[in-house]
């Protein structure tokens, strides 16, 4: 064991009694404690005895501190405990208004609804029409399931999605093509007005059109909107999107990316864009089927406080775990890892996207971009539904009562997307 000179000087100096800088070697000296005569003593051993001898004032502490560098290098004089290193594991992120923006998306999308429709027979229908339907049908929704919240089919409203509302509301204005058109022809065919039909002639008519319209068209029409939602999300991402979840893969390279909606959008399907980068997507439409027997599962719309939320990030973070071990496995074998597994959820919402990931254990980061991303969900913090929300006024009103109650639940806030890597890397010390 070797003493380093500086140390041995800076003992002598405090010491009130004479102290020498020189050592015994271990063969020669002995304990001379109590007049008695023992075994030989290491340099240490001596080094220990000598410190007994320092004026009281000097501390305990102080002589560890002195006594723990003369030790050689690499040495520690106590076990401290190791702190794992933490590793970004999954990632989830929300689409609409967090990667593009949602209104012109929907716009386009809601265009090709007419379009679609056109190519079927049913010419001159606004798609406007088909948006206010769903809304109309949103709102039936949800007063029939307030109606039977306390009845024998607790999960009816449950089952009504975003795409259960748009297939409803697709059907209802075929429908009323198909009634308009039949009570034209039978005024026509009796030489009259449409006002001038009785009753059970409208009701005729309107019974022929429910039976007339096929599911199969309605279907087809609804894919088209759908296809073409996709397309223009493609067309509308953020510039810096893609290079964004790159740099992320660049840092942390093992590390999960999954999309997390309420809505119809899927990353799995923009396959010019975000398909690559991504590893799984969670829908709340997608996995009803998942989730409807599970304990906590709520319609996103009946939702009344965060952690109601939590179902389907639960499920998000188990297909995460799910792949990262995986993924570990296949590149590092069964080694034991000693690193602390972390997920970051990103997102606009403050009710769904931060309130509802952070109840099920996952560190936020609130995506409120500039003005020039063209943000509209977020003008719900401002006292503003968007024009294309279907929410009705009291799902409005409750929306923005968990906004504020999520308010401190946000870890990180980004203005820019390409902020993003080093918020991460700053939420990961």
């Amino acid at each position: 064991m070797r003493v380093y000179s500086a140390t041995v000087a800076l003992v002598a100096a405090l010491s009130p009694v004479p102290f020498s800088s020189g050592f015994a070697p271990p063969r020669v000296a002995t304990s001379r404690l109590n007049g008695q005569s023992a075994a030989p003593i290491t340099q240490r051993q001596q080094l220990q005895h000598d410190n007994i001898r320092l004026a009281p004032s000097l501390g305990a502490e102080r002589l560890r501190v002195l006594f723990s560098t003369t030790t050689e290098e690499g040495e520690a004089t106590a076990s401290t405990a190791t702190t794992k290193k933490k590793k970004l594991g999954l990632i989830t992120f929300d689409l609409d208004d967090t990667l593009y923006p949602v209104s012109p998306v929907l716009d386009e999308a809601n265009a090709a609804f007419s379009s679609a429709m056109s190519n079927f027979g049913y010419v001159d229908i606004d798609p406007s029409e088909i948006v206010e339907a769903g809304k109309e049908i949103r709102a039936q929704v949800s007063a029939d399931g307030e109606d039977v919240a306390d009845g024998a089919d607790p999960l009816k409203p449950a089952t009504v999605n975003h795409k259960e509302i748009r297939l409803a509301a697709i059907r209802k204005e075929m429908e009323q093509f198909i009634l308009k058109t039949k009570l034209q022809q039978t005024a026509e065919d009796w030489a009259t007005e449409v006002d001038s039909l009785t009753t059970p002639v409208r009701n005729s008519a309107a019974k022929w059109a429910r039976t007339t319209v096929h599911s199969s068209v309605v279907q087809a029409v609804y894919n088209a909107w759908e296809m073409e939602r996709h397309h223009a999300a493609e067309r509308h991402l953020y510039p810096e999107a893609i290079s964004t979840i790159k740099q992320i893969q660049a840092d942390h390279p093992n590390v999960i990316i999954g999309a997390v909606t309420d809505g119809s959008a899927n990353p799995m399907l923009m396959v010019f864009s975000l398909m690559p980068l991504f590893d799984f997507t969670v829908s709340w439409e997608d996995d009803l089927d998942k989730v409807q027997q599970m304990a906590q599962f709520q319609e996103l719309s009946a939702t009344g406080k965060s952690d109601e939320l939590s179902w389907i990030y639960r499920l998000a973070v188990e297909k995460g775990k799910e792949m990262s071990m995986l993924t570990d496995e296949m590149k590092n074998g069964d080694g034991p890892d000693e690193e602390d597994w972390v997920w970051i959820h990103v997102g606009d919402d403050l009710a769904y996207d931060v309130g509802g990931s952070a109840t099920t254990g996952a560190k936020t980061v609130l995506v409120e971009l500039d003005s020039d991303y063209g943000q509209t969900a977020r003008l719900r913090k401002e006292g503003k539904k968007p024009e294309w929300s279907t929410e009705s006024e009291d799902q409005f009103k409750r929306h923005q009562e968990m906004m504020g109650k999520a308010a401190d639940k946000v870890d990180a806030k980004i203005t820019r997307l390409n902020q993003l890597p080093e918020v991460i890397n700053e939420l990961l010390k």
